[in-house]
């Protein structure tokens, strides 16, 4: 019997160990360049979004802890395939750009307004809010012409997907909240539908929104060139008109605009 023992013991000593868990716990900045923040077990790492196969597999991971993306996608007839090369444009640009305007509003505002404000769960948000891009069709996110209703309706569920696809992730529910309504406002003619419990659009959900949009207008699309700082603002400011956007946000991404966003 011993003769069989050691080599028993050995071969159960090779046994691989079970992989710990990979998650997506935020984003930073690091001067120009954006990274994903993930953890795994007790240790912290940052991967920039050129890392494609690492990126599919947490997110496919995502997907797999929350049955109710794969509901959602029937519903609309999508197919569960992930578009990395979106994710790793979205963060060497519009995240990473979104981002920085959020946060040049928030320090603009005054501390009467701030004091409102998680800085914390509004930088982390402003990096992560397009994330469900990942599970729209490229053929709708590059389409190189006005979206139909149909494909409208599809493009506008990419925030209810970042935020089922991060809820998995053990972030702050502010940080979820305003991944998930980064496209409301302050009459609520945004997506998704706003619960009855709440009144308005939260602040942060205001700051979001408008960098998202600043950065999308001055950014160049498959449809348009990019708009000019100054036309950029001016549809911005017909928000504000329509009551959709508070004139103390616009009038800080006025200010950030002027002083660092120096093209015409």
């Amino acid at each position: 019997m011993l003769r069989y023992k050691i080599p028993i013991i050995i071969m159960l000593s090779k046994q691989p160990q079970k992989e710990k868990r990979l998650s997506l716990r935020g984003a930073v900045q690091i001067g120009r360049r954006s990274f994903f923040v993930f953890k795994q077990g007790c240790k912290m790492f940052l991967k920039s979004g050129k890392d494609e196969k690492l990126h599919k597999s947490v997110v496919q991971s995502m997907i797999d802890a929350n049955p109710h993306i794969a509901r959602i996608l029937h519903r609309y007839h999508i197919k569960p395939l992930i578009d990395t090369k979106t994710l790793k444009e979205l963060t060497g640009g519009h995240m990473n750009d979104t981002c920085n305007i959020a946060m040049g509003v928030y320090s603009i505002l005054s501390d009467e307004i701030k004091c409102h404000v998680d800085k914390e769960s509004l930088k982390e948000a402003s990096m992560l809010h397009d994330l469900g891009k990942v599970l729209i069709p490229s053929k709708i996110l590059n389409k190189p012409a006005k979206l139909n209703n149909k494909e409208r309706r599809i493009m506008n569920i990419h925030s209810t997907l970042g935020y089922e696809l991060l809820k998995t992730q053990d972030l702050p529910e502010e940080t979820l909240a305003l991944i998930r309504y980064h496209h409301q406002n302050l009459i609520h003619s945004g997506y998704p539908v706003l619960p009855k419990d709440k009144t308005s659009a939260d602040l942060g959900v205001q700051i979001i929104s408008i960098a998202d949009k600043y950065s999308a207008l001055r950014e160049a699309r498959v449809y348009r060139k990019p708009l000019s700082r100054i036309d950029s603002l001016l549809i911005l400011y017909r928000e504000v008109r329509e009551g959709k956007i508070l004139p103390e946000v616009f009038n800080a991404l006025l200010k950030y605009a002027e002083m660092y966003d120096k093209a015409a």
